[in-house]
């Protein structure tokens, strides 16, 4: 649970903080009829952090970022008014689970105020204070990996974020275990044209950021940086490489080399993207947590595994079932196809048989007209048996064109009158 640092009473409180802002406990201060303020969370060198609970969302906690007021010069008010305008701006662009997500802004009695989620959890800078002692190496491996993702989600964001402000006390560590990003007033967008601001945390901030040129690999470096801290508990050296297993015998090489790599002075030198370091840090994990951890892990695999093998098993009966499926539809189709093929053939010796009929008849016909034509003449001629025989040929065929039925018997031969 979250301790307000103002009173030292868990939070979010019950009711306002005894000590916010020297008022007493009977206070209430609600801004925009909505945001109630109940506790100090922290101040920094551009406003203060307080805990609030939303009214309007059966008080569901929230965080509301105060800008100062009580800056000396007018060019310096103005320099933290830009620098809020455009943390509001940077953050109503980003939608990422390791990033405080904006809820609001407003302004109210000539304050600037931002509302954003309530991260329940501490930034790692304290738990290492009250820790007392270095993070383990596989911890802040962990951490490294998740803190690459965001990087990379920022760098490849249209247009690119380079955050420049990493380092323990922006980091939080939710009560699940997820880091969180927080303070974004000095992140910016990379635009061609713009004139960087000269903005630094000594130790975290690499030489480049020193004169305005930051870019992605500078986050790189401020990762480095942080990785130091948390594995030694020392704060780096500023504008200097790092090395935690000169602090800390116990770290790995391979862990010591990426650090080193990281912070490198000359920028070409470090990894030049988040996935690099990644990929470096991912390579450094031993098998088991690759493959998973524990017990429950081997369960889950092993259940895995076993779904694969059963949906495996039932999709090749359903192809079994599909394939003597499709080999009854192709034997009934060569079956059809067959039938047609005899079908067809039978047709072709139809019209042969026909053809050969037609033939005939026109041949007895002619012969027929032969006949007459001499009959007429005064010339009577016998028909032969040969002649009738082709007459019955030729009728018996127009009437069975296939020439398949037998011919009718006609004796011993007949005569035409």
């Amino acid at each position: 649970m979250a301790t307000c640092p103002n009173c030292g009473l868990p939070a979010p409180h019950d009711g306002p903080c005894p000590r916010l802002n020297g008022l007493n406990s009977s206070s209430n201060i609600v801004l925009q009829e909505r945001y109630e303020l109940i506790g100090l969370l922290g101040q920094g060198g551009m406003g203060t952090v307080y805990m609030a609970r939303d009214l309007r969302l059966h008080n569901r906690p929230c965080v509301v970022k105060k800008l100062r007021d009580d800056f000396y010069r007018e060019e310096d008010k103005e320099k933290a008014v830009a620098f809020f305008q455009r943390e509001i701006g940077v953050l109503s662009e980003l939608q990422h689970p390791n990033i405080v997500h904006i809820l609001d802004r407003f302004e109210e009695n000539d304050d600037y105020c931002l509302v954003m989620e309530y991260v329940e959890g501490r930034d790692l800078h304290n738990i290492l204070q009250e820790r007392g002692e270095p993070f383990p190496e596989e911890q802040v491996r962990d951490w490294a990996i998740q803190i690459c993702e965001v990087l990379e989600y920022l760098h490849e964001h249209f247009p690119p974020v380079i955050y420049r402000d990493l380092k323990p006390s922006n980091i939080m560590l939710d009560v699940k275990g997820r880091i969180k990003l927080v303070d974004f007033g000095i992140a910016r967008p990379v635009e061609e044209g713009v004139d960087n601001t000269h903005v630094v945390s000594a130790g975290f901030s690499p030489p480049e950021q020193y004169w305005g040129a930051a870019d992605p690999r500078s986050d790189i470096y401020a990762l480095g940086s942080t990785m130091h801290f948390l594995l030694t508990g020392k704060d780096p050296v500023a504008l200097h490489p790092s090395s935690p297993r000169a602090e800390n015998p116990a770290i790995s090489e391979r862990i010591d080399a990426i650090v080193q790599q990281a912070t490198a002075q000359d920028a070409k030198v470090r990894y030049q993207k988040a996935d690099e370091i990644k990929l470096a840090l991912l390579e450094e994990l031993p098998a088991e947590k690759v493959k998973g951890k524990g017990h429950a892990s081997d369960l889950v695999i092993g259940a895995s595994v076993l779904a694969v093998v059963v949906g495996g098993y039932f999709f090749l009966q359903q192809v079994e079932k599909m394939r003597d499926e499709v080999g009854v539809q192709m034997k009934a189709f060569e079956k059809e196809a067959s039938k047609d093929a005899k079908e067809k053939e039978q047709l072709k010796q139809k019209l042969k048989a026909y053809s050969r009929a037609v033939e005939a008849n026109d041949e007895a016909l002619k012969e027929w007209r032969r006949l007459a034509t001499t009959r007429n003449e005064g010339q009577p001629t016998k028909a032969t048996n040969a002649d009738v025989a082709a007459q019955a040929v030729g009728e018996a065929q127009l009437t069975d064109p296939e020439g398949l039925d037998p011919l009718p018997d006609t004796g011993n031969g007949s005569t035409t009158p």
